[in-house]
């Protein structure tokens, strides 16, 4: 073995070394960011569900759900899609987002992990202590209908929506990848238009 190989494998090495001290602090950070958003949800929530009426609770738990499904489908089109696309659409120079959806598409298992585990679970999570609030409001306007009955039933309502929403959504994301992640590219390219706005406008100012 002459030394150009001992280097190489010595920096094959370090590359592996550097990749698991990456993925140890990634795991870190998605610990604290899932306990930050499940803190923030549950804050708002609560806040939100205080002495609510039950259209509000209602609206609060679809809400929810939405977010739930929405970032499960973007987690699951990260994840099965092709970078190929994207980077012939940026050849082209046509479409807007194009370089976002290639960044997502980069760090796809990140993505894939932040929008399914942490948004989506925690939205479920959240959702499900919201149906609490719902049943207790059931409970009182329904005082003849076991309380016991009303909290499974809604419970179980609230896990059927998402169950549901979540399967049509796979099924969308896995078929419809690209046009999802282009999608996801506007919106984010757009926030990132408003923000160079809004530096630039301070940046005028005497």
């Amino acid at each position: 073995m002459d030394e150009s190989d001992v280097n190489s494998i010595k920096v094959n090495v370090m590359k592996e070394k550097r990749g698991k001290f990456k993925s140890g602090i990634w795991y870190v950070e998605i610990f604290f960011i899932s306990l930050l958003l499940c803190f923030v949800f549950s804050i708002i929530s609560q806040l939100l569900l205080i002495n609510a009426k039950l259209s509000l609770a209602l609206f609060l738990v679809l809400v929810l759900i939405f977010v739930s499904v929405f970032f499960d489908v973007v987690g699951v089109a990260v994840a099965a899609s092709n970078i190929k696309p994207f980077l012939e659409l940026r050849m082209k120079k046509q479409n807007r987002g194009v370089e976002q959806a290639i960044k997502l598409v980069k760090n796809a298992d990140r993505v894939s992990s932040i929008c399914t585990d942490v948004v989506g679970d925690i939205c479920s999570i959240v959702s499900g202590a919201s149906g609490v609030a719902i049943s207790i409001i059931l409970i009182k306007e329904l005082p003849s209908i076991s309380g016991a009955f009303l909290s499974t039933f809604v419970s179980s309502i609230i896990a059927a929506l998402t169950v549901l929403g979540k399967a049509l959504g796979k099924n969308f994301a896995l078929t419809c990848s690209t046009k999802i992640l282009l999608f996801v590219g506007k919106i984010m390219s757009t926030f990132g238009r408003n923000k160079k706005k809004i530096k630039s406008t301070h940046a005028k100012k005497p």
